[in-house]
């Protein structure tokens, strides 16, 4: 489908300037940036009164734990962990990961995400459901002790040959935490991962007794237990990163480690909150993610948009500015995922992934500064439209193609089941 989008107020996230552009998408590119207009088109869309951005690139979550929200009690995370999420995950089929995963898709896609970066387990489930609703993605099949044999390394190679060259699905290795994975199982993950040339993604140091169990069994943090394992010899998002020392911090700018801030899980678990400045001060490349929907409870980036700014203002040595978090949200994501050559900025001929939020209301009203209106006053419903590899997902608050109804049903039943197993 060929796509005209008039006289929109663009945000390319090259810089802060907002610019009146038409854009023309071709198939899945954008094709064209500027004042033309002259182009054959299957669809035209009056940008005039839309803000037109990079669609969200939400970069550590568990999609198909969307099964999962509200579930269990309010509680920190060991104890959400162990008591609640973990019994249930063990009873976990195949077709339950794909409900699931569908699930946090249809909520991602509305409110605005159009990458996003998983670990979980029956990968192929969601890698199904992502092709089956045409959303990008890194997933990672989820690494931890026992691990008899090596299988789970194995079925996570051989999910990355199925999937190799896909035009949306890229798969990355995913050693789930120091507290799950020991030394020697490390040490092979990032051998196979240099081998097979795959990413890594990661938790780090996501709460205080993380970082002293730590110590008291390797007498070294978390980030200097990876690097010894050589974990950061490939290229690695690492989710949290609240406890990190200065030490720490130099091992993961060396490395080019990126970190994954997810201010609602960190506050609704009581881990704490990451000092922003601190890490985006010594040119580390932060992004953002929800994790998941069960210790969220929501996967919409608007909302860890503006709690990022408002719980910074308290927690970070200096002011963080909208343009540095809405960077966090869509051109950062990218780098750490290795795509920002093809996604995470409006760009002639990058990927036609893209959003276009009304400003014509009462919560914009009066456009003052456009950038801080994005960060405090939108609202997930003032998000019209969603298109991602030039396909249009979501037009006008209904999707297109994708039968909502249909998944929201069968995600209820999958997880009444789940349940009574």
């Amino acid at each position: 489908m060929n796509i005209l989008i008039e006289n929109t107020n663009l945000l390319s996230m090259e810089d802060e300037i907002i610019h009146k552009k038409n854009i023309y998408i071709k198939d899945e590119n954008i094709s064209y940036l500027g004042d033309r207009n002259d182009f054959p088109f299957d669809l035209k869309i009056d940008g005039s009164n839309f803000l037109t951005m990079p669609g969200f690139i939400n970069s550590h979550t568990h999609v198909a734990m969307s099964l999962f929200r509200n579930y269990g009690p309010e509680t920190d995370l060991m104890t959400w962990l162990n008591d609640y999420i973990r019994p249930l995950e063990d009873k976990l089929c195949p077709s339950d990961v794909y409900y699931g995963s569908k699930l946090g898709i249809l909520e991602m896609i509305k409110t605005g995400t159009t990458c996003f970066a998983d670990m979980y387990f029956f990968c192929d489930e969601t890698a199904k459901a992502c092709r089956q609703m045409n959303i990008r993605a890194q997933i990672s099949r989820g690494l931890a002790c026992p691990d008899n044999e090596l299988n789970k390394i194995k079925e996570n190679i051989e999910f990355a040959k199925l999937y190799k060259n896909d035009p949306l699905i890229d798969v990355g290795l995913g050693p789930h935490a120091i507290y799950t994975a020991d030394l020697d199982y490390l040490r092979k993950i990032s051998d196979y991962a240099q081998e097979y040339q795959l990413p890594i993604h990661i938790h780090l140091s996501e709460t205080q007794k993380e970082n002293d169990d730590c110590y008291a069994k390797y007498k070294m943090s978390p980030t200097e237990v990876f690097e010894k394992a050589g974990i950061f010899k490939n290229k690695t998002i690492a989710a949290h990163g609240i406890y990190l020392s200065d030490n720490d911090l130099d091992i993961i700018k060396g490395n080019d480690v990126s970190i994954v801030h997810n201010p609602s899980s960190n506050l609704k678990l009581s881990s704490g909150f990451l000092n922003l400045s601190r890490l985006l001060d010594r040119g580390i490349n932060v992004c953002l993610g929800t994790d998941s929907a069960s210790s969220n409870n929501k996967l919409s980036m608007l909302r860890e948009i503006e709690t990022t700014m408002l719980v910074s203002k308290l927690f970070s040595s200096r002011p963080i500015t909208s343009f540095e978090v809405l960077k966090m949200a869509t051109i950062n994501g990218a780098k750490a995922l290795g795509i920002d050559r093809k996604v995470g900025l409006i760009k002639e001929n990058y990927k036609a992934d893209l959003i276009m939020i009304d400003l014509d209301n009462e919560n914009h009203i009066p456009h003052n500064d456009i950038l801080s209106s994005l960060c405090f006053s939108t609202y997930e419903n003032d998000l019209k439209n969603v298109i991602i590899n030039g396909k249009l997902l979501y037009q006008d608050g209904k999707y297109i193609g994708i039968d909502d109804k249909e998944i929201l049903n069968n995600s209820q039943l999958v997880f009444d089941k789940l349940k009574a197993r």
